[in-house]
């Protein structure tokens, strides 16, 4: 003789087939080809650096008297007619904008050897989707000068292949000698164009007078540049769980209801038997 539970249990599955269904979802892969496209932020003594025009005026006259290169040496006035400092960095953003350098054409360059980088530290931030590469991250470095005081800017790439992508492009400031508490640091969140891989950072220090390259340091100089890493935020993937509720009604039946007739006839069943 069958079991009368059989049909019971049958029933109650059906019943609650259609009550929830879980899905889950995630971001597309994109291709690597997709464009570069960072947010940066910039911090000096613990905050958010904003550079003023007084004190780059009065670090571009104190390099002046310092400098030996002949396009330092311009006059006062020339100094005070120079362009504005959102004017020089819309200008060095373009400039720099799409810009890729291999490490033999870093290494090329003449330097200058009143400046240098001391040292450098990165610090990884953000990891969505905890695979082990970050789409935020963080760096910082001293530059030191043999000057009082030198007014330049920083140019920040990223790179991997020994071929390295320009990303940011910092706003001018001031080094003084060759003080260690003057350190420079960009934030960065990679939006696209960066699938996941190990990384190295650039780091070019610029004569924000002369426009000269005089200084830089990568992960060949420094470890803490080298193997990062990262990847886009178009590269993070999210999984999500969806669940979607279907209710259904045949006039003031409910699924409660129908499980209730079922667990009745069931029981008179049972009861004959």
């Amino acid at each position: 003789m069958k079991s009368p539970i059989q049909p019971f249990a049958k029933f109650c599955l059906l019943a609650l087939l259609p009550c929830s269904l879980i899905t889950t979802s995630y971001a597309d892969p994109v291709s690597s080809n997709d464009p570069v496209s960072v947010e940066s932020t910039e911090y000096r003594y613990g905050a958010v650096y904003s550079p003023a025009e007084a004190s780059t005026k009065a670090a571009i006259n104190a390099t002046t008297k310092n400098a030996s290169t002949s396009a330092i040496n311009d006059t006062k006035t020339g100094v005070l007619e120079s362009p504005s400092l959102a004017e020089k960095k819309a200008k060095r953003e373009s400039l720099f904008s799409g810009t890729s350098k291999s490490y033999a054409e870093a290494q090329s360059t003449t330097l200058l050897p009143d400046y240098w980088i001391y040292d450098s530290w990165v610090s990884l931030d953000t990891d969505i989707d905890y695979d082990g590469y970050y789409s935020e991250f963080t760096v910082e470095f001293d530059a030191d000068t043999a000057y009082d005081s030198a007014l330049v800017y920083g140019v920040i790439y990223l790179g991997r292949n020994d071929r390295y992508e320009a990303i940011h492009v910092t706003s001018e400031f001031v080094l003084y000698g060759e003080d260690s508490s003057d350190a420079f640091v960009v934030e960065s969140r990679l939006l696209s164009g960066f699938p996941a891989a190990d990384y190295d950072v650039l780091i070019e220090l610029y004569d924000a007078y002369s426009e000269q390259l005089v200084a830089f340091s990568d992960g060949y100089d420094d470890a803490d540049l080298a193997y990062l890493s990262l990847e886009s935020d178009n590269h993070e993937y999210i999984y999500e769980d969806t669940v979607i509720v279907v209710e259904e009604h045949g006039g003031s039946t409910t699924i409660f209801g129908l499980l209730f007739i079922a667990f009745t006839l069931v029981a008179r069943r049972l009861a004959r038997h």
